[in-house]
């Protein structure tokens, strides 16, 4: 890396720092109001005998009765240092929650995300691979599918079709309640039960994540689709593919070894909107098919108004989302810095 180079990533660094210092200011502020907008005090909800001399302890105890900027302060403080108290309700440490539901979501956001990707290449190289129309017109029904159907409906309708009608699938969970979960290593059930050699138990931790995942996989996978497949329609990638052939080289690695690589800088930058989408909302799915995730956990807490949780989980889960894009974009530029280059003068 020359030193044009060096200067010009470094500014994007610290662009993208910026940004991200932006994103945390404003979330974190449109958070900490919003919640304190909601009518009713979360500390009398929480009491049960809330008379209003335990209210004003309580409210004191937890600094709840400072000014509002100090508040903020110690808001975003806490936020930073990990001491994101308890639950109002359960009275279990936030932290200790969020490590129980968050390995859940992640992998049920991974799964559906790769399933999407696989689904997503395979269908825009093999359509224009091939030339089939038949192939075309199934991009363009998974396009309108993952991308207008609502998310609710096909995790109900694959309920029906894969858990009700044909029985293959569970109706719901995470895993059988019959059988004891494997040893707790790193919070997903199908590495879990691999690293402790329990088979049985990792194909019963797969039997319940294929439909949620099927129904993940989606949006991703209609955004791969249709972004590769209007990659590979670029006449350089015709005339590239061309000069390829000239040279004697077969489908296989003309596709997959050389137009997949030159076309696969937008797809990375798509794949890290979709994982953020997936991550960030997975609500819905994880209510259909009862997966315990984090997305439940936050959806309970608004309604409950469990102040410490929603203002420090769902602000988590926002610069995760921030987060995984920023990295998606730096990985797009490693890949082809020279359409990255021509994006930002433009």
């Amino acid at each position: 890396m020359n030193a044009e180079h060096l200067i010009r990533f470094l500014k994007g660094v610290g662009r993208k720092l910026a940004l991200f210092v932006t994103i945390y200011l404003i979330a974190s502020m449109a958070l900490f109001m919003a919640i304190r907008a909601i009518p009713g005090d979360p500390i009398a909800l929480r009491l049960k005998n809330p008379d209003p001399v335990r209210v004003a302890k309580e409210r004191e105890r937890l600094g709840l009765d400072k000014p509002v900027m100090t508040q903020y302060v110690l808001y975003g403080k806490s936020f930073w240092t990990g001491d994101w108290g308890r639950s109002l309700l359960s009275g279990r440490k936030v932290r200790e929650d969020v490590a129980q539901f968050f390995p859940a979501t992640l992998e049920l956001s991974l799964a559906g995300l790769s399933l999407g990707i696989i689904i997503g290449v395979l269908t825009a190289v093999f359509a224009e691979g091939f030339r089939s129309q038949w192939l075309k017109r199934f991009s363009f029904f998974l396009g309108t599918l993952g991308l207008t159907v609502p998310i609710f409906w096909i995790g109900l309708l694959a309920l029906i079709v894969g858990s009700l009608w044909l029985g293959w699938f569970p109706s719901g969970g995470r895993f059988d309640l019959s059988m004891v979960p494997p040893p707790n290593v790193t919070g997903s059930l199908l590495i879990d039960s691999l690293l402790a050699g329990q088979w049985e138990k990792f194909w019963a931790a797969v039997n319940h994540l294929v439909l949620p995942a099927i129904c993940l996989s989606l949006y991703p996978a209609a955004q791969v689709c249709s972004v590769l497949q209007a990659r590979l329609q670029d006449p350089k990638i015709e005339i590239l593919k061309r000069a390829l052939k000239a040279r004697g080289f077969g489908p296989a690695r003309i596709w997959f070894r050389h137009l997949l690589k030159v076309g696969s800088a937008p797809v990375v930058t798509v794949i890290g909107t979709s994982f953020g989408a997936l991550l960030g909302g997975a609500v819905l799915t994880e209510t259909v098919f009862s997966w315990p995730g984090i997305g439940r956990y936050m959806v309970a807490a608004v309604l409950d108004r469990d102040l410490y949780v929603v203002q420090n989980v769902l602000l988590l889960v926002i610069l995760l989302v921030v987060g995984v894009v920023f990295i998606t974009d730096f990985l797009a530029h490693v890949i082809n810095p020279v359409a990255t280059k021509s994006e930002e003068d433009q």
